[in-house]
């Protein structure tokens, strides 16, 4: 077993490189920013434990995703704070489905023009924040996402979700106007039947562990390598179980529209949030809502990516913002 923090840190690197094949930027770089993702933790553990010569359970990478956490050094990971972008650009806050992490926009930097700054908004429990506790209360996961948003105080910006990610989009929106910011240049609403339509009619939430997974497996949003790993499903069970506790406890609020213009995507062969339900954004924005078909079912923002892009980015126009 290796304990001399030199050599500790050797493997470390050695685990890391081979693992995301890439050097790290530096010891207090996260891995989960850097590249890494809920299959290639599992990945990091077997050559880490090859490395070291004992097993490296999976909860110290959750809790210490860093070289220098991992090598036993108390160097803190500096939050991370978006680039600024030039005055005329439009920020796109991006917020992911159901037990997703928000890197799976991170692609969308390079795939949209250079006029549209992607903020993706990672909530607690998963990806760069894996090691807080995840948010089980909307009130409070509203509040720390909307710490995020400075920004749009002063500059255009849009909010997009998928999914779950829908309903915190269209609240996300209606508590950061509340406190007193201008409406978005438009709400981006991708497989999401609008917010009286959104609470499911079967509760998951509390479903038993092996209940809770096989509903997981049914609904295909989460990869069948996280499923089948017992250890790293003990992880992530907590987080997404959060956010069906928020979904299955959903109720659309009785409130004024929020009169922005409203997007809303669906998938043609999705029977859950087809064209008919994401119709009734409507009655959510400023009384009217343009509608795109992608070609998929329920997860086309996956399996049909670049399609989808293709009909995203004619609705990133600041022109209407103020």
């Amino acid at each position: 077993m290796k304990t001399d923090v030199s050599e500790r840190r050797a493997a470390v690197l050695r685990a890391w490189r081979a693992t995301l094949e890439a050097e790290p930027a530096s010891d207090d770089e996260n891995f989960f920013e850097a590249g890494g993702n809920s299959i290639l933790v599992v990945e990091l553990q077997r050559r880490l434990s090859a490395e070291l010569g004992h097993r490296v359970p999976l909860r110290q990478l959750h809790d210490h995703p860093t070289v220098a956490g991992l090598v036993g050094l108390d160097v803190p990971s500096p939050a991370e704070t978006p680039a600024p972008f030039g005055p005329q650009a439009l920020t796109l806050y991006c917020l992911p489905y159901a037990g997703a992490s928000a890197r799976i926009y991170d692609p969308w930097r390079t795939k949209l023009p250079d006029t549209v700054n992607v903020v993706p908004l990672e909530l607690p429990g998963r990806g760069s924040r894996w090691s807080q506790r995840p948010q089980s209360r909307l009130p409070g996961l509203l509040e720390d996402l909307a710490g995020a948003m400075d920004e749009a105080r002063r500059a255009p910006y849009a909010v997009f979700g998928h999914s779950f990610g829908g309903i915190l989009a269209y609240e996300l929106v209606r508590h950061v106007m509340g406190q007193g910011y201008p409406p978005p240049v438009r709400l981006l609403i991708s497989a999401c039947p609008a917010p009286h339509l959104a609470t499911p009619r079967e509760s998951t939430h509390d479903l038993s562990d092996e209940e809770f997974t096989e509903r997981l497996r049914k609904l295909r949003g989460t990869p069948e390598e996280l499923l089948e790993n017992e250890e790293l499903m003990e992880l992530y069970l907590p987080t997404i179980r959060a956010d069906y506790t928020i979904l299955d406890a959903y109720r659309a609020p009785r409130t004024a529209p929020l009169g922005c213009p409203v997007t809303a995507f669906c998938g043609a062969d999705d029977h859950e949030a087809g064209r008919e339900q994401m119709a009734h954004w409507a009655a959510y924005g400023d009384g009217a809502v343009d509608i795109e078909e992608v070609t998929g079912d329920h997860f086309f923002l996956r399996d049909s990516e670049d399609e989808f892009l293709e009909k995203l980015v004619p609705h990133l126009r600041p022109a209407r913002h103020r």
